[in-house]
């Protein structure tokens, strides 16, 4: 018998699975591009990228595999990351330009 909770967690693993991948294109794309070629936001992506990859850099190959996850795991979140941003009195995050951002394009530089 599948239960309300059987049902939301196939959701959320779908999902886990459907995001991880994708995680793992964008920040080749932006870890691969040269910064200078870059938007801000990606810049700003990036950077965040490269200073969370530093902290699980000591769990050795899991590591990464552990931080790519973590991101997954948290989609769900993702549409409301903005308001709670505006509710916390942050700056809103940085979005990619789409212009002549390298990371956007998907061109190799």
């Amino acid at each position: 018998m599948i239960t309300g909770w059987d049902a939301l967690s196939l959701i959320w693993a779908c999902g886990v699975a459907y995001t991880a991948p994708r995680i793992l294109k964008r920040w080749s794309l932006i870890t691969t591009c040269d910064p200078i070629d870059l938007c801000q936001g990606c810049r700003d992506e990036r950077r965040q990228v490269m200073q969370d990859a530093m902290v699980y850099d000591v769990m050795g190959p899991a590591g990464g595999a552990l931080q790519v996850l973590i991101e997954a795991f948290i989609w769900y979140l993702k549409p409301f990351v903005p308001a709670l941003r505006k509710l916390a009195g942050r700056e809103p995050l940085p979005t990619c330009s789409k212009g002549p951002c390298l990371a956007y394009t998907r061109r190799r530089a």
